[in-house]
């Protein structure tokens, strides 16, 4: 009798279905999706970026997320030859320096925090979407920001979200190519998207304490009839000496309303730049010449459609103009064009330190229109001394002019006498400072036309409004001087 184990064909099919399984099972988790799975490498703590130096740094963009228009807002900050510029703004030269070397140092300690998530499904909760890969309606969109060297290689590039609760200077931050997100250290001042953060505001560079004097021409253009019409002409001028202010054709019994006055020369210290618009290259070369203008058809297309006017080579402004003079001799021509629709308006100054100056017009900002000329005129002459008159020349000797002699040579001249020499150095001296300031004035002007030639500007209209004076917002009858400490 044979015995035979009749179990044993069922075990073998038993292993031979768990080796199967065991192996689908180890092919379904190497084929798994990547980023759903708890991290096996905790990187808390370490930089975003080992490898950055902010040295190579030479461009800086920056991607928002505008909801009303349901589309990236781009802003990008660029060097090229040397030249920092702003290409959204047609490349106007931007103080960025300092600025994206603050941005660039702030990355180089981005320190990755706690991590709290790997899916895809939370980066609307933290606000970390990324900007270039929406759809309209989309919601918890980040800012993305990437630097790059001069070969356009990547050297940083992230994407910040929310503010943490409760905590204001964390805030979510996650990699582009990368789910995870992390709570991290950052600040985003120097990451702004503003156009004005970027540049020199400051127009015109003008210290109010060398103001001397201010013509206000309140002429129009009637565009239709081809006429000027002419208001009012305010002249002022600021004594120095006297910190006090006269007006040319004042009215018995007027005085100055001089809070107006020193309001225009702070309005003036503060005229911010809003927005920049690049004039037609013909237009630019014409106002660096620094002579009558010549346009061709373009450039006197670009200029009417903002308020300008070329009468007989004169450029003139259909809301009239302002000349500021300086006591070193440059003159400021600011004409004031038609309002600039559609353009964005400051944000009033938080602290309140220049309010009066950057509050927000109801959404009127203004074409400007700038020059700079030279006015010799205006620095005061040196005075010189008159040099003593030298002293006569002796008279011969009757005895030694009746002996037999040869004629005498030409005496030598006179010796210059202690006196007469420190006039003379003391006037040579004036003369050089003169002839310095007069150069200083000049080279001023050049550098100062250099800069605006290029450029339409605007400004807010509030601003606007406190430099474009009327007669009667500068004098006042003497009757209403009823006002305590007027």
């Amino acid at each position: 009798m044979a015995y035979g184990f009749p179990n044993m064909s069922e075990a073998r099919k038993t292993a031979i279905f768990l080796t199967l399984a065991a192996a689908f099972l180890l092919l379904a988790w190497i084929s798994r999706p990547a980023g759903h799975d708890p991290p096996t490498v905790d990187d808390f703590g370490e930089r975003f970026f080992r490898e950055f130096d902010p040295l190579e740094a030479t461009s800086l963009q920056i991607i928002e997320f505008d909801e009303e228009t349901a589309t990236p807002r781009v802003f990008q900050v660029a060097q090229q030859n040397g030249v920092w510029s702003i290409p959204s703004h047609e490349n106007y030269p931007a103080d960025a320096e300092n600025q994206l070397a603050e941005a660039a140092g702030g990355i180089v300690d981005l320190i990755k925090g706690p991590s709290l998530s790997d899916s895809p499904a939370d980066h609307e909760r933290y606000g970390v979407v990324d900007p270039t890969a929406t759809d309209p309606g989309a919601t918890g969109v980040g800012t993305r920001v990437t630097l790059k060297n001069e070969s356009a290689a990547v050297l940083a590039e992230f994407i910040i979200g929310n503010q943490v609760m409760d905590r204001p200077e964390l805030r979510y931050v996650r990699l582009p190519q990368i789910d995870r997100v992390y709570t991290t250290k950052v600040s985003t001042d120097s990451l702004s998207t503003r156009f004005e953060d970027w540049i020199e505001k400051d127009l015109l560079q003008l210290d109010p304490q060398t103001i001397v004097q201010v013509l206000v021409n309140n002429y129009s253009i009637d565009e239709i009839n081809q006429l000027i019409r002419q208001g009012d002409r305010i002249n002022l001028t600021f004594d120095d000496t006297d910190r006090v202010w006269s007006l040319e054709g004042h009215v018995e019994g007027e005085t100055l309303a001089t809070e107006k006055l020193d309001e225009l020369k702070r309005a003036l210290d503060d005229l911010q730049i809003i927005d920049v618009h690049r004039k037609p290259a013909g237009l630019s070369g014409e106002l660096r010449a620094e002579d009558q203008l010549v346009l061709d058809a373009p450039a006197i297309r670009s200029l009417r459609a903002r308020g300008y006017f070329v009468v007989g080579g004169r450029l003139l402004s259909n809301q009239g103009e302002l000349i500021v003079s300086t006591k070193s001799g440059v003159q400021y021509v600011l004409r004031f064009g038609e309002i600039a629709l559609g353009q964005p308006t400051p944000e009033p100054d938080p602290s309140g330190a220049d309010g009066a100056a950057t509050a927000p017009s109801a959404g009127a900002n203004r074409y400007l229109f700038v020059t700079a000329r030279f006015d010799a005129n205006l620095i005061e002459k040196p005075d010189l001394e008159d040099l003593p008159a030298p002293p006569a020349p002796a008279e011969p000797d009757e005895a030694d002019a009746s002996q037999d002699e040869p004629p005498a040579t030409e005496p030598d001249e006179p010796a210059e006498d202690q006196e007469t020499r420190r006039i003379r150095q003391d006037n040579e001296r004036k003369q050089a400072e003169y002839d310095r300031t007069l150069e200083a004035g000049r080279t001023r002007v050049r550098e100062l036309n250099d800069r605006f030639a290029d450029w339409y500007y605007v400004i807010s209209d509030t601003v606007y409004t406190k430099i474009r004076l009327q007669r009667a917002d500068v004098v006042k009858a003497a009757e209403d001087e009823t006002t305590p400490g007027s």
